[in-house]
């Protein structure tokens, strides 16, 4: 009479280790895409919301604009739609060094373009921010008045602000 194999040898035991290596390596990597995808959408809408919202808080400020100078890409304004104060305030969009910064001073005297630097606010980082002023059809990057259009680009996007007077 012959006896049964009750063991596995070591050849069976190390093919399906492998195996199991395998499929959790696979399982790992579309994991990790995965994420890696989410955090690159979760990145992404953050940028577009913090770009809409740059967006609208401009247009509330440009057309209610009561004096604004534009010079070195960047915006000054005087204007009834302050962030953190009522009435007619000054207030400023400034790009240094890949970051954009905001001021809001609560009196509109001084000055337009005069700023202290320690109450900058940083909005976050951006690729790139510039103003310009739009006359007819001269396009100006210095200017101070109130121009017919004030045109921003936001990284890749341009926006087109009309002066209502």
């Amino acid at each position: 009479m012959r006896r049964t194999k009750l063991a596995f040898t070591l050849v069976e035991v190390l093919i399906v280790l492998s195996l199991l290596g395998l499929t959790f390596s696979i399982l790992v990597l579309v994991f990790s895409r995965g994420v890696d995808s989410s955090l690159n959408i979760t990145e992404g809408s953050e940028s577009l919301k913090r770009e809409v919202s740059l967006f609208w808080d401009l247009q509330r400020k440009i057309v209610s604009a009561t004096r604004i100078k534009v010079e070195d890409g960047n915006i000054y304004m005087f204007t009834s739609a302050g962030s953190f104060n009522e009435g007619v305030v000054k207030c400023a969009y400034i790009y240094r060094d890949g970051m954009l910064m905001y001021y809001e001073f609560p009196y509109p005297y001084g000055a337009i373009d005069d700023i202290e630097e320690g109450d900058l606010i940083n909005l976050g980082r951006l690729e790139s921010f510039e103003a310009r002023a739009i006359i007819g059809n001269r396009e100006l990057k210095t200017y101070e008045g109130l121009p017919h259009y004030v045109w921003v680009r936001v990284n890749d996007k341009e926006f087109l602000y009309e002066i209502i007077r």
